[in-house]
């Protein structure tokens, strides 16, 4: 009796491969699904945010230098350059002269913020509540916070004198505008399920102000500090200006009537610097105090 041999196991089915039809990548070792690593992969990509760092630096440089090889070539030797403004950091930073205006710059700033910062936040919480003061003010409000503060200097001059109480309060006018306006928005836009949930609650005024209306108005109060750090900078060098009080204003109008020109430079970057360490430091306390708040400007 003949038999017939069983050939399935030596023919390959579909999918199945010998042991000599490897491919060259599995020869070498590598797996075949895994593509052999070469520069410029995904695991040696910038991240973005150091991307956008190196690009930002990139651009720095490129200012600068295109900078000091416009004053050396074609400008004026006064004027400031950048290897001129560095040497001429360290003497200025360190001394008295530039201590006693920086001082005398932030005293007024940091008091001025204080108390426009909280008037306007508490005029902006009765304006975003209470219809009929927002109906007699606002017009007020919003023609004073388009005007230029620099207008009202002069007069201030006349009504407060030549003394830092004039600086004291175009500081805090600066810082009062912003912030009542911002508030108020803020406070109008508080969703009406809150007050029907305080309501149901019944909540006390008291604790529907805390609980409900500062939490929610919070990052509009803190994107009114903001403009108001700047607003009150602004209002603060133009009074040193205009009134020649003692502060990093007249600093800078004295080295640059004296041909000083880098180290007046030296305190406009210092005045630069102070803006932005301000505004980190106010979306710094929106990410800690409203971390519920998503949207940050930038």
């Amino acid at each position: 009796m003949t038999t017939h041999q069983d050939t399935s196991a030596a023919a390959p089915t579909p999918g199945s491969r010998t042991p000599g039809s490897r491919t060259p990548r599995e020869r070498e070792g590598r797996p075949a699904g895994r593509p052999k690593g070469r520069p410029g992969t995904r695991g040696s990509r910038l991240s973005p945010r150091t991307a956008g760092l190196l690009g930002k630096l990139a651009v720095a440089l490129v200012v600068v230098v295109v900078w000091e090889a416009s004053v050396r070539l074609w400008l004026p030797a006064y004027l400031p350059t950048p290897s001129g403004v560095a040497g001429t950091a360290w003497p200025t930073l360190t001394s008295e002269a530039f201590g006693t205006a920086l001082g005398e710059t932030l005293g007024g700033v940091a008091l001025g913020l204080l108390l426009g910062c909280t008037a306007g936040t508490a005029l902006g919480l009765g304006l975003g509540r209470v219809p009929w003061l927002r109906q007699l003010s606002s017009p007020y409000i919003s023609g004073l916070y388009a005007m230029p503060m620099l207008a009202i200097v002069p007069m201030a001059t006349i009504w407060l004198g030549y003394s830092g109480q004039t600086r004291l309060a175009v500081i805090a006018l600066s810082a009062f505008l912003p912030c009542a306006v911002s508030t108020g928005d803020g406070a109008r836009e508080i969703p009406a399920q809150l007050g029907e949930l305080s309501q149901v609650l019944r909540l006390s005024r008291w604790r529907v102000v805390v609980d409900v209306l500062l939490p929610s108005t919070l990052p509009f109060i803190i994107a009114g500090v903001q403009v108001a750090v700047g607003r009150a900078l602004v209002g603060a060098v133009a009074v040193e200006f205009l009134a020649s009080l003692p502060g990093l204003g007249t600093y800078i109008l004295t080295n640059a009537h004296s041909f000083e020109q880098d180290a007046a430079f030296v305190a406009v970057l210092v005045l630069a610097t102070l803006g932005i360490v301000a505004r980190a430091g106010t979306e710094t306390a929106l990410r800690r105090l409203a971390p519920w708040h998503l949207h940050v400007n930038r």
